[in-house]
């Protein structure tokens, strides 16, 4: 009885700290998290007053998660890249847990690029290029490479265009 409680013990412990585990690029000893170009998200109509101008990326994460910090100098990186075009935004989930409970995340650092709003529901871009209701079915989970990011912002920039033309 006591290993059978011991193993499951250990095995939710493990899929808690799933997200939280990579071997991916190491922090860059100079990138200065007080100095963000990254917009953090304390309210939605933040996000909501952004998609007037363009499409969003939402990053959800903690401070004390390893993947998110190795993504918050490539989110900032983007941040500037994306000037004008796009909002590069996140959620801490320890400042604001309610707000990021709204978008229903089970993992970070997790990812979405919200295109644009309709029915007032957002509409997410998947990397295919295809728009979605659900945010499943676009989130991007843990670590990614900037590429992966920019082609779907590419993706989400050309939408939000065509829909404000």
């Amino acid at each position: 009885m006591k290993l059978e409680v011991l193993i499951i013990a250990l095995l939710t412990l493990s899929i808690l700290l799933a997200g939280c585990v990579s071997d991916v690029t190491p922090i860059d000893a100079e990138y200065d998290s007080n100095e963000r170009e990254a917009i953090l998200v304390t309210e939605m109509q933040q996000i909501d007053d952004a998609l007037v101008n363009g499409p969003v990326l939402l990053k959800i994460g903690a401070e004390w998660c390893p993947p998110c910090t190795q993504l918050d100098p490539v989110l900032d990186e983007l941040a500037r890249d994306y000037e004008g075009r796009a909002s590069i935004m996140y959620i801490d989930t320890e400042h604001t847990p309610v707000l990021a409970g709204k978008f229903k995340y089970y993992s970070i650092p997790d990812t979405t690029i919200i295109a644009g709003i309709e029915d007032g529901n957002y509409l997410f871009m998947r990397y295919d290029c295809v728009i979605d209701t659900s945010r499943n079915k676009a989130r991007v989970m843990g670590y990614v490479d900037k590429s992966v990011l920019e082609t779907i912002l590419d993706h989400a920039i050309d939408y939000h265009s065509n829909m404000t033309e």
